[in-house]
């Protein structure tokens, strides 16, 4: 889990994590907010920011050439939230299918190392079951493991 990533900033004023994807289209601002959406469970939700907007656009293809970076910048921030936050879970899910399949395919490549750390869920036709590697889940919890 200690995988390179981009410098991250927290903003007061948006109550957001901002950092600079840098690629083939040169920098782009993307921006990830932890939102409370029931008891002691946020949604993490990330996306391109235009400095110029408030909202952020979470469904656009930025293809930067450097999804393996961002990726593991939202990661470590999820570690900073939950660290900060230890008590509370962090939902997640793709805009698409296939964006959830990607999260999933990453998710299963760091389970064995996060094991102790944090605990995984994925959501199965409503229910909520441990994660397990080749399932294919609807959405996804993470918390800090006790």
């Amino acid at each position: 889990m200690g995988q390179p990533h981009y410098k991250i900033e927290y903003s007061i004023a948006r109550k957001a994590y901002l950092f600079v994807s840098q690629g083939r289209h040169g920098c782009v601002d993307k921006v990830v907010t932890f939102q409370l959406i029931g008891n002691d469970i946020y949604n993490l939700a990330f996306g391109d920011w235009k400095r110029d907007d408030i909202e952020f656009d979470d469904l656009v293809v930025t293809d930067n050439g450097d999804m393996e970076m961002v990726l593991s910048t939202v990661i470590e921030i999820t570690k900073m939230f939950l660290a900060a936050n230890p008590d509370v879970y962090v939902y997640f899910t793709g805009s698409t299918a296939a964006r959830t399949r990607l999260y999933q395919i990453i998710i299963g490549n760091i389970s064995e190392i996060v094991v102790g750390q944090y605990d995984v869920w994925g959501e199965l036709e409503g229910h909520w079951v441990p994660f397990e590697k080749n399932v294919n889940y609807e959405a996804f919890l993470v918390s800090k493991s006790l």
